[in-house]
């Protein structure tokens, strides 16, 4: 049996191979790109033959009339022909970047996307944001599930990890039983059984590439080496105005309360850094002058900020998992479409007529 599911194929982009799978939707509306996190391939948005469809979150975001797109770095799985350990954010964000516009252009769909970036995958997204606008495509905003930024993740996250034959990192010994304790929860959650054990770490699961762990170690030139200026560079987390516009859902459970404490106000400063530097200092310098009135009004728009672009739904780090997870993402993706537009215009009406 081939290693693809129906409906899946292997897409190249920046000389990568990349699991994906399409599912169209209106035209009109954009493109909603799936990103996953660490081990996992995006098939963990929308399932394996015969599952219950509407466990997975493609199933949901479709039925909002979204086109969505799930894509996959390489990891060590059958669905691709080798390792690569050489892979980075970097190569990742235009790995993406280019299929997205090949499928844009395929199936003739508007020239705007939505991310969905879960867990690590929230180290891509100031990488993505600066590929994807080289293609004259607008990144509408990315939501992040439980996603982490392009900070030095903690050593407790990746002390369990360890090398491979192929080069690559491990989390099997480390996480692969946590992850299963969260997918089991989920399950009690939804009521239902999402997946077994087996169909989890057969269809879903694999070892990954050293840059996208967080750290500074890369894999280059038939070595692992320790290169923190081009983690620097790779992450990019200090490049403030390469942001998109970032909302974030996350999860309410005591198996991982990492992510409920700290995402609103983790992108929440990556926001207010995005607008001061990347639009308020560029209208300063062009001489616009603030009014005692017009920055009252700056201040109470960014003091409101952090709590209109992020929510917490009932779920663990899987958040989006399962009927009740996956249904929450998608109407929050609905409600986050809306407010990033309100966000836009009320930033419009306090910054347009400056003097």
């Amino acid at each position: 049996m081939s290693a693809l599911f129906e409906g899946e194929q292997i897409r190249s982009g920046n000389g990568y191979p990349s699991l994906i799978r399409f599912f169209e939707g209106d035209s009109d509306k954009p493109l909603v790109v799936f990103f996953p996190g660490w081990c996992h391939l995006g098939r963990i948005s929308y399932g394996y033959p015969g599952c219950d469809e509407s466990q997975f979150l493609a199933h949901w975001i479709t039925k909002k009339g979204y086109s969505f797109l799930a894509t996959s770095y390489p990891i060590d799985h059958q669905v691709y022909d080798r390792a690569y350990p050489e892979f980075t954010l970097t190569d990742w964000a235009e790995m993406v970047a280019q299929i997205v516009e090949e499928i844009i252009s395929e199936h003739g769909l508007k020239k705007e996307i939505i991310c969905i970036n879960w867990s690590a995958a929230g180290q891509v997204i100031r990488p993505f944001n600066v590929a994807i606008c080289k293609t004259g495509i607008n990144l509408k905003f990315t939501l992040g599930a439980e996603a982490s930024p392009g900070l030095q993740f903690p050593s407790d996250r990746r002390k369990g990890l360890r090398k491979t034959k192929k080069n690559l990192v491990s989390a099997k010994k480390f996480l692969y039983d946590f992850f299963w304790e969260e997918i089991e929860d989920q399950n009690s959650l939804n009521e239902q059984e999402i997946m077994d054990r087996m169909q989890f770490e057969k269809y879903f699961l694999g070892d990954i590439p050293i840059a996208i762990t967080g750290g500074y170690e890369f894999y280059t030139d038939g070595k692992f080496e320790s290169n923190p200026l081009k983690a620097e560079k790779d992450k990019g987390f200090f490049s403030f105005a390469e942001y998109p516009m970032v909302a974030v859902i996350s999860g309410k459970s005591k198996l991982v309360p990492y992510h409920p404490i700290v995402d609103r106000y983790t992108w929440g400063f990556l926001m207010v850094r995005k607008i001061y530097h990347g639009i308020i200092v560029s209208r300063q310098s062009k001489g616009a002058v603030f009014t005692e009135p017009k920055l009252r009004d700056l201040l109470k728009f960014i003091d409101t900020l952090p709590n209109r672009l992020s929510t917490r739904v009932p779920g663990n780090h899987f958040v989006f998992l399962g009927k009740k997870g996956a249904r929450s993402i998608a109407n929050s993706l609905v409600k986050f479409d809306l407010e990033i537009d309100k966000i836009n215009s009320d930033l419009s009406g306090i910054l347009n007529d400056l003097s």
